[in-house]
């Protein structure tokens, strides 16, 4: 009986995900979603209490994945580069995986009622937090040179971000190699090379 619930449980969460990545959370109806999940619209009152209700249990679970995951990246003892890498990695394997969750978390966060909107903040924030941690730490260890670690943090968020909008799982790159090669950007811009060490040190010793 529970595996059952469940099940319909689901297709109510990918109707819901479906009808608000097309059409937005507004113009998304309840009945409309009990048709795509093949039960009646009353049936759907038992397992969401409002399509709000849905709208943050999409948002909550895949930003608390997201966190998670980073968390986990963080606190490892692999070097900065690794992390960074780890991090860029994740950011982009969650969004290309879950194209339409994640663009219904950036398009949608407005139509967050109450202390919803305060929960997704705040896991915004945190991760955004702890991108920063990571870049902090790689400069205090003199791998990466001296920046705004937020600003830096905003840039390779939305760097990351974008790749949803046009990546294609049966194109010419995989998701790994997209990765490389973003990672390869960041780092150019915020690793520390060899000839700006040097460079940095010829102007301290003038």
């Amino acid at each position: 009986m529970l595996q059952a619930s469940r099940s319909v449980r689901d297709k109510i969460l990918a109707a819901a995900v479906q009808l608000f990545a097309e059409y937005g959370y507004h113009a998304a109806t309840m009945r409309d979603m009990a048709r795509i999940a093949g039960i009646q619209a009353a049936s759907i009152y038992y397992h969401y209490s409002s399509k709000q209700a849905l709208l943050i249990e999409i948002m909550e679970s895949h930003m608390q994945q997201l966190n998670a995951n980073l968390e986990r990246i963080v606190s490892k003892p692999h070097n900065i580069r690794q992390c960074l890498y780890d991090a860029i990695s994740n950011h982009i394997r969650l969004h290309t995986t879950y194209k339409s969750e994640f663009f219904i978390i950036d398009t949608e966060i407005r139509a967050l009622e109450g202390e919803n909107l305060g929960k997704i903040l705040a896991l915004r924030d945190h991760y955004e937090y702890l991108i920063q941690r990571l870049l902090l730490k790689g400069m205090e260890q003199g791998v990466l040179r001296q920046t705004d670690a937020k600003i830096s943090s905003y840039a390779i968020i939305a760097m990351c971000t974008e790749v949803a909008q046009w990546f294609r799982s049966d194109g010419r790159l995989s998701v790994q190699q997209v990765t490389e090669m973003y990672f390869q950007m960041v780092t150019e811009g915020l690793l520390m090379t060899k000839d700006l060490v040097e460079n940095q040190e010829e102007s301290v010793r003038i």
